[in-house]
């Protein structure tokens, strides 16, 4: 009679969405077996050396669509607020949507001008990318996003009114400058709110945040363009303010060295000593190599792609359709993607991802018809979404808490340079040499990044650094 019990038990578990057996009788408020960071789920009751990458338990669909939203419920209210910010700002981000065209059809200054305005841009969030995780670590994440957030868009109103090419180039770096100090700040912020073990699910959120509000600032920005182009500009203006808003209102300080009088002394470090450490830090600086390859190939996907796609004899309608799938397909994928992949280690997911980018973008220079490329858009968009959030939660993992926003900087700066250095050179590439080397060159520019993954893999393989410390505490 037992045995028939039991079998009946577990067949309505299995129905209901419930977890397996292995579930522990005792829940936390997190509600899952695999729980790291609490004292009453099963990996907490393992040894010590245990691997927080182990394959999850097996349960149903419904149970693993339940747990993986308790998940996401038990990240901290802040999380969820700079999301909402992101979306705001990413929302209203017209004016850069539009500039080119604002700047050469508009204005009349020419595509050269145009392209040289961008040039302009990536100077400044290059310059920005720097000083902003300086800043951050010095003085807080909340003040440098508040100066970001509030200044930038004073910049924004004066571009509206200029008319002179030195006036646009002038308001266009003090723009970029401005706002993109607050870039690693808030990512910074991000990594001191969770746990290792919910870094890639909190940056996992802001990266959809940053997408949706993408998907509503084109045809937004499209209907204002039609009006007023200065209506671009206040409009950027206001959702950029607005995200200021939401962080001086609703969000306090997050730095580990401003949450506590006893750690204020061994918290700040000098500009000398972070550059030095930073320097040292092999592992990093690998990294940091292998993002900048990534962001330059990745970059051809928005800025030579169209160029290659309309050159094929597609229209700007059909370009659109294609590439707009990127967006559609992370916005669905990245949440069950990082539900999938989180007890998996961290860099060879991101080897995987890298992979698949390869792949994507060598496969466009044999794409002929439309399906075609529209597999080879979704198959590199799949490596950015496996990528997307780890690579965030890997940076926050290995840098030092009194560091974490230098080390935001420099993963900013890698793609703060691979557009300002990544597009214009994708274009001479196209131009002078055709599409066949341009994607040959993603291709391999790829595989060398999925290399310099694996060799920081073995690197770190028996040291501290391959298993994050999940147990590190919440602050803010």
């Amino acid at each position: 009679m037992l045995p028939a019990l039991t079998k009946l038990r577990k067949g309505l578990i299995f129905l209901s969405g419930g977890v397996s057996e292995r579930r522990p009788a005792t829940s936390c408020r997190h509600r899952y077996a695999l729980c790291p960071s609490c004292p009453m789920s099963d990996s907490a009751n393992q040894s010590t050396s245990a691997s927080p990458y182990t394959a999850p338990v097996q349960e149903s669909v419904g149970g693993h669509l339940y747990r993986a939203f308790q998940q996401y419920r038990s990240l901290p209210a802040p999380v969820y607020i700079l999301c909402v910010g992101s979306f705001v700002n990413r929302a209203g981000s017209f004016a850069i949507l539009f500039l080119t065209i604002y700047i050469s059809e508009h204005l009349g200054f020419g595509i050269t001008f145009a392209a040289t305005c961008f040039g302009i841009s990536g100077l400044g969030s290059i310059v920005a990318s720097v000083a902003g995780g300086q800043l951050a670590d010095r003085f807080g994440r909340r003040p440098v996003m508040l100066t970001a957030l509030l200044g930038g868009p004073v910049w924004l109103f004066c571009l509206s009114f200029a008319e002179t090419r030195g006036s646009i180039l002038l308001f266009l770096f003090l723009f970029a400058l401005t706002l993109d100090l607050y870039r690693p700040a808030a990512s910074a912020m991000m990594g001191d709110l969770v746990t290792s073990a919910e870094r890639p699910l909190a940056f996992g959120l802001m990266y959809i945040a940053f997408n949706l509000g993408f998907a509503v600032a084109a045809p937004v920005g499209g209907f204002l363009a039609e009006h007023s182009f200065q209506w671009l500009f206040w409009g950027d203006a206001l959702t950029t303010a607005s995200y200021g808003l939401i962080i001086l209102f609703l969000i306090r300080e997050t730095h580990p060295g401003q949450t506590g009088p006893a750690e204020d002394a061994q918290e700040q470090v000098g500009f000398a000593d972070a550059v030095r450490h930073i320097l040292s830090d092999r592992i990093f600086l690998l990294f940091a190599s292998a993002v900048l390859m990534t962001g330059i190939v990745f970059m051809q996907g928005f800025s030579t792609l169209p160029m290659h796609l309309s050159q094929s004899g597609y229209s700007k309608q059909e370009v659109g359709a294609l590439l707009s799938i990127n967006g559609i397909l992370i916005v669905i994928l990245q949440i069950p993607v990082n539900q999938i992949l989180k007890h998996r280690h961290r860099l060879l997911t991101i080897l995987a991802g890298e992979v698949l980018i390869a792949i994507g973008f060598g496969l466009t220079s044999v794409a002929t018809s439309a399906v075609f490329v529209l597999i080879t858009v979704m198959i590199w968009t799949i490596g950015e979404v496996v990528q997307a959030a780890f690579k965030q939660a890997f940076v926050a993992d290995v840098a030092p808490a009194s560091m974490r926003g230098r080390y935001m900087g420099v993963f900013s700066l890698c793609f703060a340079i691979s557009i300002s250095g990544g597009v214009p050179l994708g274009g001479w590439v196209l131009e002078h040499h055709g599409s066949e080397v341009l994607w040959a060159g993603c291709f391999v520019l790829s595989m060398i990044s999925v290399a310099i993954y694996f060799l920081i893999y073995l690197l770190q393989r028996g040291t501290p650094q391959e298993v994050p410390a999940v147990a590190e505490t919440q602050t803010g």
